[in-house]
């Protein structure tokens, strides 16, 4: 299972860890290295630009970005649960 794009962040001493998985689009997300689940990656969250042909460092950066926001978005949202 090769992650296409990965990103992490520290939030409130904790390390979460979001990857991309581009073969399935699913992102696969990690609490201190622990696996908390698998998700469907959003439809729109690359847009159409991942289908454009090979990737320059400008649009994997992008991906970074777009991935980091949606970590930190999933994480605000399960601590609110917890």
């Amino acid at each position: 299972m090769t992650a296409s794009v990965r990103t992490g962040a520290h939030i409130e001493s904790i390390h979460w860890v979001a990857e991309y998985l581009e073969a399935t689009h699913e992102i696969r997300v990690l609490r201190e290295g622990f696996e908390v689940g698998m998700y469907d990656a959003p439809p729109s969250l690359f847009g159409e630009e991942a289908d454009a042909g090979s990737k320059s460092v400008a649009d994997h950066r992008a991906l970074e970005a777009a991935l980091r926001a949606y970590l930190l978005r999933f994480v605000a949202e399960h601590d609110a649960e917890e």
